[in-house]
């Protein structure tokens, strides 16, 4: 048997009314049945008050006369006892044996000389009184029989009784159908996470306007939702573009190995021509295969810096190495301070963003341009910026060239030998570290690619 969230949600919430009935019952019957026999009580007690103030100034034999002129409720006694304890005489309606106890049964102090007996599925009150006479000593006794009252307290039990099972009933119901309408978030995830399949990621919960717990698990589920949508369309455009851009140096490759096989054997030039092509294409599948494994690499897991690093000591390091290799470049090189440029990123991150984007600045930049290189503290943030002045990139490219595999087609070409991966790679190592990276083209030729890290905390400002 299936035992669901609402199945269990009814019978806890049931079982606590019923504890909460049993503990309000039991001490609204013990109550009722003390404060009735507390009653009856105080009225015994004032009729032996009374018996006694009449019978006090006379003799034995008017207290006996007064005795028998009395005529007590039927479930009432009266009767005089000797000083040995034997009757001396009774009331005219003399109770029945089994009214007058004889030490028999459950006995209670209830005080003020009252006794509550109960023996033989009776209830007996017992008040007794030592009277001087004038010509001797009496003990008056008022005895009550108050079985009867069994059946008041009986009733207020079933009454009781009814009222918790007619509760229990109702706190079910309730239960049943507040459980339905709170869990109803959570019956729509189910069915949305049903519908779901891998070729409709659309669908979503439609969340209550309440503020509780299970609407912020509805909102994040949708979240969750988006994030696996966002993800798989990510995944299905990478695949899509790797393919693309795998296919046509296959194709270059496929066409030069006919090419040999019909007439590159015999023909030199061919020959030359084929080889220097298929290296070529070689070198780009590398180089594709390299960034799409540092891409996969990033995507699994970003690191988790142990120290602040110095982007300015970094960058200082990389750009040294950079004026040696292509001296053919006018670098221009502009650094703040190492101690203010601290930023909670790893040292091998930075060295990755900063070679391939002074390898796009380098690579589009005819010999002799400039290239700039900049790292900028402005309150908490950092800016590592780099220029160059080459022909720059369309407006309408700039929303895209950092997404995988894009290239502007006007300057930005295949010939040069890029892959489109290079600044999408940039722009994850940014990310990941909660930085913002932003390309420009210059009015006057040229890109700027600006990169934004938050700077370290307790650091001075520079």
């Amino acid at each position: 048997m299936k035992l669901t969230i609402t199945s269990r949600f009814v019978a806890l919430s049931t079982l606590v009314v019923a504890v909460i009935f049993l503990l309000f019952n039991t001490f609204v019957y013990l109550e009722f049945m003390n404060v009735t026999i507390q009653n009856e009580k105080q009225v015994v007690y004032a009729n032996m008050e009374d018996l006694v103030r009449r019978i006090a100034p006379g003799s034995v034999a008017q207290a006996v006369q007064d005795v028998h002129h009395i005529v007590p409720d039927p479930r009432q006694t009266v009767r005089l006892l000797r000083a040995n304890g034997s009757v001396l005489t009774g009331s005219d309606t003399a109770p029945l044996p089994a009214w007058v106890p004889g030490g028999r049964g459950n006995r209670t102090d209830l005080g003020h000389g009252i006794v509550l007996f109960q023996h033989d599925n009776q209830r007996i009150l017992l008040a007794s009184a030592f009277v001087h006479l004038k010509d001797g000593a009496v003990t008056v006794q008022w005895i009550e029989n108050v079985a009867s009252l069994d059946h008041s307290i009986a009733f207020v039990f079933y009454l009781l009784l009814t009222g918790s099972i007619g509760g229990l009933l109702l706190a079910a119901v309730a239960s049943y159908f507040l459980a339905r309408y709170s869990l109803q978030p959570i019956r729509e995830m189910i069915a949305t996470a049903r519908a779901i399949s891998p070729g409709d990621l659309t669908s979503r919960i439609d969340v209550p306007k309440r503020q509780d717990e299970l609407t912020e698990l509805g909102h994040t589920f949708n979240d969750m939702l988006d994030r696996i949508f966002h993800g798989f369309r990510r995944e299905r455009q990478f695949i899509a573009d790797a393919s693309h851009e795998l296919r046509t140096p296959l194709s270059v490759l496929e066409g030069y190995v006919h090419l040999l096989r019909r007439w590159g054997w015999e023909d030199d030039e061919i020959r030359q021509e084929a080889v220097g092509a298929i290296e070529e294409e070689i070198r780009h599948l590398r180089a594709m295969a390299t960034q799409l494994l540092t891409l996969a690499a990033m995507e699994q897991a970003q690191d988790a810096p142990e120290s602040l690093v110095s982007i300015s000591d970094v960058s200082a390091r990389v750009i040294r190495k950079w004026q040696r290799l292509y001296p053919e470049y006018e670098w221009q090189v502009a650094l703040a301070p190492v101690a203010q440029t601290y930023a909670p990123i790893s040292e091998v991150r930075v060295e990755q963003v900063l070679r391939a984007l002074l390898d796009n600045a380098r690579k589009y930049t005819p010999a002799g341009g400039v290239i700039t290189l900049s790292v900028i503290r402005r309150g908490q943030q950092l800016h590592l910026i780099v220029e160059d002045n080459g022909p720059g990139i369309p407006a309408e490219d700039l929303p895209y060239v950092t997404e995988r595999f894009y290239r502007a087609d006007k300057s930005r070409g295949r010939q040069e030998g890029g892959v489109g991966l290079g600044l999408a790679i940039c722009r994850e190592i940014v990310e990941g570290a909660h930085g913002v990276l932003q390309v420009r083209s210059q009015s006057a030729g040229g890109v700027q690619v600006e990169v934004v890290w938050p700077a370290g905390r307790g650091l001075e400002n520079g």
